[in-house]
């Protein structure tokens, strides 16, 4: 009954609307329909007047020309002091053709005299041409008191049957007798001016005295000439008076006047001319006035028929959905009912969200789940709400910006749809899996399930399958799994890794005399110390007793070098475990013996590689204990070697043993125009050593920043010295760069410190980078690069080609040179390949307005190439070997 009552009401406001908005639409579409009325009637009358006022100025104009030419009659031809029987009519009238001709509209001029007789013409016939005047119109202009122009009546021309006007104003001669200056003009003409080419349709314009009296019309009323019209009806509302006669030029709008011409009901606008009481009319018929109206005010009603139609329409569509509607109603309450019905049964929690993240249900297992949230939980409350108070639950550790942090980032994966299937764990110990799907309209289904019993007996399962109880560190099973995995990956990158065997010396004695509870506490904190030695993805390993063994994951590419890097890791292991233990209250020492042998390579398998480290480090055992050694006896040679270069460079770094050698570099024309610095190792036993010999070992640890910095400060100090030599203050100096030098974070603040320290001029420096160190990270590249080159500093990418070359870092990097690898010089002229590549670099730098130098040049053969293909600049055995700067300096002073 209640359902009847509440969808018989809604069918009542439906059809109370449906009234309400017919109306609405008639009401707007009479309003349309007046409102078009208005602006058409305002647009006629504007046109109207915008009209007169133009035909009024275009008149005025060419009566005040007529005026003028008239007026000019007694400066022309000295009328004011001749008689009529001194003029004379040939003279004369050749003066009046000349002023005539000024004056498009006049057909003639001629000089009459007070009894009408022709003195002058502009006709050919002169005095012989006889002058029609109106009637009375000589009288009238002589009888003025003021001499003015006048203009007579229309009249037919019996010459040329046309329609003429007469324009004329009096002279006085000396004998004080009067003559008349009359001049011809054609009615078409003036109605010519009058009209202005203008066309607007069913306009009437008059020409008209004060008196009413009809001159000109359009379209032509002429033949009833002379026309008296209508009187003129009553001004409408807003409309203005016309002016009085001889009064100041007005307009007069009557709205609801008379046409001057045919009478009918139209818009009239008057405006008064400056002469002789004329005015102009302008008539624009209602008629053609409201004729777009009418199509305008036909196509509103219809519009609003069709806008009615629509509505009842609706109306009645709408009664028709609302009956639907309620059916629909009743059906999905029985559908959320059994919903409801079957979520409260599932043992997941269950929340639902709408498009703007928003609750809308929730189940009794949620608030189960979440305690925190049973009474808070209400539709249409924000999921952040939610959010909120579990994180303050789950860790209230947080601060609040952080936990905002964490808030925004959790909802921007949501709304972005990134959010995949998930476990949380609280602090409780619980796991719960969340996971969130999207709804059709687009809201949001998560679901919580609680997967805690799963997750403890899926951990217990794998701790017992893979790793050791007492360390917690994988065991051998899962150090095997590993160990294959890290071999299958060394054969496709190419990375060697290693193994270190490890074995605690003398652990037995310890579990002897202090029991193993004793034994354990000290494993455990070997197990610890080892983890803090090893990166991330390395793996330390107990295999049982006091063996464990440490796998480290791709460290190089080269044997050697892995070797070393596996070296000192086992180094830093050694000195770590013999730092003294705390056992309860007991401080214990014990050392350890370490087995190594590199990963790497098809064939090996993890059983030998173990086999290869135990056999290491039972030879370290036999040998003292308390040591690292390899399985491969060359390799621990050539390890030991590497230890001993490495100790030996720190030492001479220490005793100033590096001197720096200068390969002097040339123009094409021969001159020295700089020079690379090259380190040199003076030994004192093994003399001079080349760079080959040490340079790798320095760049894999810290020693090459040191030395780096040494040659730049040596540079330095030698182009402070050319300054003051008149040969030497234009030579530039190079300095390589190393990667890891470059990287270093004040690696610029170092630079200008040595320029400032040593006085050099920066534009002489040139600081040579190699490709692959340019690549590694191009953005800190240029940074650095352009921060030096505020300061003058210069920049060369050596070794030019041998790397993964790039036009899009070329463009970008503000260099000043390229130089070209040796290897490409030394194959000029014997692989055509490297012929294509020389001339192809030369190519790019000239069009990138980069200098080119040429290293390596050790046959004319390769200058001449070079220089024939556009390089200016050379390097190499041809033209000069490094040498000391003693030297150096002769071989400058000798070309100066």
């Amino acid at each position: 009954m209640n359902r009847s009552s509440t969808a018989s009401r809604i069918k009542t406001f439906v059809w109370l609307g449906v009234a309400l908005f017919v109306t609405a639409v008639a009401i707007v579409a009479m309003v349309l329909v007046l409102n078009a009325r208005t602006v058409a009637l305002a647009d006629g009358e504007d046109q109207a007047t915008r009209f007169v006022a133009s035909a009024e100025a275009a008149v005025n104009q060419s009566l005040l020309a007529v005026d003028v030419l008239l007026a000019s009659m007694d400066e022309l031809l000295d009328l004011s002091t001749s008689m009529a029987s001194w003029v004379d009519t040939k003279t004369t009238s050749q003066r009046l053709r000349g002023s005539a001709r000024q004056n498009l509209m006049v057909r003639y001029v001629a000089l009459v005299d007070d009894t009408g007789k022709t003195l002058a013409s502009t006709d050919l016939s002169g005095s012989a041409l006889a002058v029609q005047l109106p009637a009375g119109f000589l009288a009238n202009v002589l009888a003025q008191p003021v001499s003015k122009l006048m203009v007579s009546t229309p009249v037919v021309s019996a010459g040329s049957s046309e329609r003429m006007i007469y324009a004329a104003r009096y002279h006085r001669m000396v004998n004080g007798a009067q003559v008349m200056a009359v001049a011809e003009l054609p009615a078409v003409a003036l109605r010519e001016v009058l009209t202005q080419g203008a066309y607007i349709r069913g306009l009437q314009v008059t020409l008209e005295r004060g008196d009413g009296q009809l001159l000109i019309s359009v379209p032509s009323r002429e033949e009833i000439l002379p026309l008296a019209t209508a009187p003129a009806a009553t001004a409408g509302p807003g409309s203005v008076p016309a002016a009085a006669p001889g009064g100041p030029p007005s307009v007069g709008l009557l709205l609801q006047g008379s046409a001057r011409l045919t009478g009918e009901p139209a818009l009239v606008v008057t405006r008064s001319l400056l002469y002789e009481d004329f005015r102009i009319t302008a008539s624009l018929p209602l008629l053609n006035t409201l004729s777009k109206w009418r199509e305008q005010r036909n196509a509103i009603v219809l519009t609003a028929l069709l806008f009615i139609a629509m509505i009842v329409l609706a109306g009645a569509l709408a009664q028709r959905y609302l009956n639907r509607l309620a059916q629909a109603r009743a059906a999905i309450a029985q559908s959320k009912a059994m919903l409801d019905q079957a979520l409260e049964s599932m043992v997941t929690g269950f929340l639902l969200l709408d498009r703007e993240n928003c609750v809308v249900q929730w189940n009794s297992q949620l608030e189960v789940m979440y305690p925190w949230l049973k009474g808070t939980l209400a539709p249409g409350q924000p999921f952040r709400q939610c959010l909120q108070r579990t994180a303050s639950h789950i860790v209230p550790a947080l601060t609040d910006d952080a936990r905002e942090r964490f808030l925004d980032q959790r909802l921007h994966k949501q709304s972005l749809g990134l959010m995949e299937p998930s476990e949380q764990q609280y602090s409780d110990g619980r796991f719960v899996q969340i996971t969130e799907r999207t709804t059709p309209d687009g809201g949001l289904v998560i679901s919580y399930n609680d997967v805690t019993a799963m997750r403890q007996a899926s951990a217990e399962i794998e701790s017992l399958a893979f790793y050791d109880p007492l360390t917690n560190l994988p065991n051998r099973r899962l150090l095997m799994d590993r160990m294959q995995q890290a071999i299958a990956a060394s054969v496709r990158s190419g990375q060697h890794g290693a193994l270190l065997f490890l074995d605690l010396d003398h652990f037995k004695l310890l579990n002897d005399t202090r029991g193993h509870e004793v034994g354990d506490m000290l494993l455990r904190q070997v197990a610890e110390r080892l983890r803090a030695c090893i990166r991330r993805e390395d793996t330390v390993a107990r295999l049982g007793g006091d063996e464990f063994v440490v796998m480290l994951n791709e460290i190089s590419t080269t044997s050697v070098e892995a070797a070393a890097h596996a070296c000192r890791v086992g180094e830093k292991i050694l000195s770590t475990l013999s730092a003294p233990y705390m056992l309860g209250d007991y401080a214990h020492h014990i050392s350890s013996s370490i087995g190594a042998t590199l990963m790497g390579g098809a064939g090996q398998s993890s059983a030998d590689l173990l086999r290869q480290a135990d056999i290491a480090m039972y030879q370290v055992k036999s040998q003292g204990r308390n040591a690292l050694c390899f399985f491969d006896p060359q390799m621990q040679i050539t390890i030991s070697a590497r230890a001993q270069l490495e100790t030996d460079l720190q030492t001479a770094l220490a005793a100033q043993q590096f001197v720096l050698h200068y390969q002097p570099q040339f123009h094409l024309d021969g001159r020295i125009v700089g020079a690379e610095g090259l380190i040199r190792w003076q030994h004192p036993e093994r003399g001079l050593i080349p760079p080959g010999v040490f340079i790798g070992v320095a760049e894999e640890s810290d020693l090459i920043v040191h030395m780096g910095h040494w040659v730049l400060t040596t540079a330095c100090t030698q182009l402070a010295v050319w300054a003051k030599d008149e040969c030497g203050r234009h030579i530039q100096l190079s300095v390589n760069v190393s990667a890891r030098q470059f990287r270093q974070t004040d690696f610029v603040e170092q630079v200008i410190g040595v320029l400032r320290d040593t006085g050099a001029r920066p534009h002489l420096l040139k600081l040579e980078l190699t490709e692959s160190l340019v690549l590694d990270n191009v953005d800190d590249t240029i940074a650095k690069i352009e921060l030096l080159k505020t300061k003058g500093v210069r920049f060369s990418v050596d070794d030019f080609g041998t790397g993964y070359s790039s036009l899009a870092y070329l463009t970008r990097l503000p260099l000043d040179q390229l130089k070209i690898d040796q290897s490409f010089v030394r194959n000029l002229g014997v692989r055509h390949t490297d012929d294509v590549i020389v001339q192809t670099i030369l190519g790019m730098a000239e069009n990138l307005e980069l200098d080119v130098i040429a290293e390596g040049v050790e046959t004319q053969a390769q200058k001449d190439f070079l220089a024939e293909h556009g390089c200016l600049y050379f390097q190499g055995y041809l033209l000069g070997r490094p040498v000391p700067i003693a030297q150096l300096q002769a071989l400058i002073e000798a070309a100066a």
